[in-house]
C-alpha cells in the first residue's frame, strides 16, 4: 500500500490487516508480517524537494487471507497553514492495482479510504504493497 500527497505536510498511512492489528507510524510492524517501510514525518517533509511528491508505505509478503482497511491521517501541518490535502492510495494485490484520490482535513482521521480483501491463495506467492 502507498500513500502519496504533494503539500509540505505531514499525512500518515494506516493498515488494518484481517487479525485488526494496525500497522502505521507508532507500531511499525504486525504479527501477520506487516511492516511500514517508509514513514514521512516533518523532518523528512522540510529535506523534501519544493512541490515533490512524498509517499508512505506499507508491505506484507506473505499477506494473510481476509480484509484489509487503508486509512489516512493528517497528522500535522509541518508550519504549513494548509487545511486540507489531496492524496493518492494505491493498493497492489497479486498483480492487481486499485486506487483511491481523496481530500483530508488538518486533524482529522479517515478511517477507511479504501478496503479489499486478500483471497486464500494469494498468501502463500505474492506480497501485497
Amino acid at each position: 500500500m502507498t500513500l502519496a500527497w504533494s503539500e509540505s505536510v505531514d499525512l500518515d498511512l494506516y493498515v488494518t490487516d484481517p487479525a485488526q492489528e494496525t500497522v502505521y507510524f507508532a507500531n511499525s510492524s504486525t504479527g501477520t508480517g506487516g511492516k511500514l517501510e517508509r514513514d514521512v514525518a516533518c523532518s523528512g517533509v522540510a529535506a523534501a524537494k519544493p512541490g515533490g511528491m512524498l509517499s508512505e508505505s506499507i508491505r506484507w509478503e506473505r499477506p494473510p487471507s481476509g480484509r484489509y482497511r487503508v486509512g489516512v491521517d493528517f497528522m500535522e501541518g509541518c508550519g504549513s497553514s494548509t487545511a486540507e490535502v489531496t492524496f493518492r492510495v494505491a493498493v497492489d494485490v497479486g498483480g492487481r492495482r486499485k486506487e483511491r484520490v481523496g481530500k483530508v482535513a488538518k486533524g482529522r482521521f479517515d478511517p477507511v479510504v479504501i478496503e479489499f480483501d486478500v483471497p486464500g491463495e494469494l498468501n502463500d506467492s505474492r506480497a501485497v504493497r
